[in-house]
């Protein structure tokens, strides 16, 4: 089992967008897939209108709380998630002293039937985030090409640092900085990019994700990319970005 973070304390850079497209391109690939929510607004069963308070299924609060039977909702094949809830606040701003709570998924027997657990976080440096960092094999950091967008992205990495540093038994390590929303018309973007490079080398993904429409609509009407047309620049695009993020976890 494979288990990755995705973190980024600035809004709007398309961080759920981000970790549901995967996890739809990762399901209809056959492999079995988790997302774990510990964002306190719930987004991802927003995105994939699941119900947050449907007492069958097990939430992050739950399982932060010490729940030990973990039964995550199926939301289609090869695709589950454990949501999270406006309850889950309480643990936002709790000191990680004897590690990790969350990281005790690794030895539930029913999550480890899974290939890869992604894990979606609030938009703040928070113990939540600390959780995520701790729990995860790897994480990545999405961003927009602007650069107030990539000095967020810059206290992501310090943060993450901070917390590999005094949380114990954490030691995830970075696949990278996504960028997300790219319009590569805008004059500066080139220059934009060519400076990333240079900061980030291999630590930026070569699959960035363009400024489309279909993809800022998507989660109005419920949608991944996978409802899109084969032939889509959005569903090709996430396609790339998943296939690239298997090699760099090695699947």
């Amino acid at each position: 089992m494979k288990t990755i973070s995705v973190v980024c304390q600035k809004g709007g850079v398309g961080k759920t967008t981000t970790v549901i497209n995967i996890a739809s391109v990762l399901a209809n690939k056959g492999l079995k897939t988790l997302i774990i929510d510990t964002d306190p607004q719930g987004n991802v069963s927003t995105y994939l209108n699941q119900e947050k308070s449907n007492t069958d299924n097990t939430t992050t609060t739950d399982i932060l709380d010490g729940e030990k039977n973990i039964n995550p909702l199926k939301v289609i094949d090869n695709l589950y998630l454990i949501p999270s809830d406006i309850d889950i606040k309480k643990h936002n701003s709790e000191k990680i002293i004897g590690g990790s709570k969350l990281k005790k998924i690794h030895e539930n027997e029913n999550i480890n039937t899974f290939d890869i657990v992604l894990i979606d976080t609030p938009p703040t440096m928070s113990s939540l985030v600390q959780e995520a960092l701790a729990t995860a094999d790897y994480y990545f950091i999405p961003s927009k090409p602007e650069f107030l967008a990539v000095e967020g992205v810059g206290q992501a990495m310090s943060f993450a640092k901070q917390t590999i540093a005094e949380v114990p038994h954490t030691n995830p390590v970075f696949l990278g900085v996504i960028l997300n929303q790219v319009d590569t018309r805008r004059g500066s973007y080139q220059d934009f990019e060519s400076e990333l490079k240079h900061i980030l080398a291999d630590k930026l993904f070569k699959t960035h994700i363009s400024q489309l429409t279909e993809i800022a609509d998507s989660p109005f009407y419920a949608k991944t990319v996978l409802d899109f047309n084969e032939n889509s620049k959005a569903r090709i695009e996430f396609e790339e970005l998943t296939e690239e993020l298997l090699k760099k976890v090695g699947l």
